[in-house]
């Protein structure tokens, strides 16, 4: 009887998780069979890294390193024989590809991959409405012109303005009446680049929610998510997890193997809002964050993921990653005025 009562107080005082997510993904690999190098395809050619093994440590990295809250969703996965087709209407042959590639690469086409074409060509305005889609992964080889990552939201709208273009990107992704997250990765590169590309994504977001428009640590000083990017280099002895390009003792960006010792508050963010404090002297070796696998999950893993709501955000900002029209809705930012985006990576 005394350990029935016990367990049953111990459920009811179990403190609050922050569930899961799941998020359904399409991932189209372009990867055009070469006539004229025995029948491979690009990447077998190439010697190039397998897109579905990097597919499955994207969903495995982001499910560890957002506390379990993040479960993508494979739902259907595309085989292209073929390159892509840019606004200005150009599509590579395979002659002219290999071309430029082994002879010039200067001669790339400057263009960039339509995704109005991209939406037409697999059909995806009637996917993502039948098969409740919320990101779309692309793989392919160097100069299928993409950027790292785009999102387009109902309207353009986002909830602050801001003059930083890198922050929203829709290019000419067409409306759907939802956000749509188009991750555009390069099977050239690895694990650690395609993580990069994800970090990049979680600055963008957040730049644009919890920094209310604003990344400057001059501008916006006591902002959170301004606040959980300081490095040693430009706080001495004050830093906090730093940005994807510097951890709490780079020097300079992509410096993730530095040795020198530095004092910071990273470990802080894990149980945010609630910051101790506690200082903690580390290099990229005793910190964890080493090379750029290594940097990028240590840095994801301190993205705030606990319940609840500080100063009108949520306290799990993974809700604003992969949870965006929901999280806004349920928890409007407080002052948003939700505008077309004034500054953004629009198409030409």
């Amino acid at each position: 009887m005394l350990l029935t009562i016990l367990c049953a107080a111990g459920a009811l005082s179990a403190p609050p998780t922050i569930g899961q997510k799941t998020v359904n993904v399409i991932v189209i690999n372009f990867d055009p069979v070469l006539q004229s190098r025995e029948g491979k395809t690009l990447r077998e050619y190439m010697k190039w890294h397998d897109p579905w093994e990097l597919t499955d440590k994207m969903v495995a990295d982001a499910k560890e390193c957002s506390n379990g809250f993040v479960n993508y969703k494979v739902v259907e996965k595309v085989n292209y024989n073929g390159f892509t087709q840019f606004r200005n209407g150009f599509t590579y042959t395979e002659d002219a590809f290999l071309h430029m590639w082994e002879k010039d690469r200067s001669k790339a086409n400057p263009g960039m991959t339509s995704f109005k074409w991209l939406f037409d060509k697999f059909d995806l305005r009637r996917k993502i409405k039948e098969k409740n889609i919320g990101e779309i992964w692309l793989w392919g080889a160097p100069y299928m012109a993409w950027d790292e990552l785009h999102w387009k939201t109902p309207g353009d709208k986002i909830p602050y303005q801001t003059d930083n273009p890198w922050f929203y990107r829709p290019y000419d992704i067409p409306d759907v009446g939802k956000t749509i997250w188009i991750m555009g990765w390069n099977y050239e590169r690895g694990e650690g680049e395609m993580l990069e590309s994800y970090c990049h994504r979680i600055e963008s977001v957040l730049s644009l929610t919890v920094g209310k428009g604003v990344w400057d640590h001059k501008k916006n000083p006591e902002n959170p998510w301004t606040k959980f990017t300081r490095i040693d280099r430009d706080f001495p002895g004050e830093a906090e997890v730093g940005s994807v390009h510097c951890a709490p003792n780079s020097k300079g960006d992509y410096d993730w193997d530095n040795d020198r010792i530095v004092a910071t508050y990273a470990d802080d963010w894990f149980t945010y809002p609630h910051l101790p404090r506690k200082k903690k002297y580390l290099n990229a070796e005793t910190g964890g964050w080493k090379g750029i696998i290594g940097h990028h999950k240590w840095w994801m893993k301190r993205i705030p993921h606990n319940p609840g709501v500080t100063d009108g955000f949520l306290n799990n900002w993974w809700e604003y990653i992969v949870n965006y029209d929901q999280a806004i809705k349920r928890l409007p930012p407080p002052g948003a005025t939700f505008q077309k985006a004034k500054v953004a990576m629009y198409a030409d």
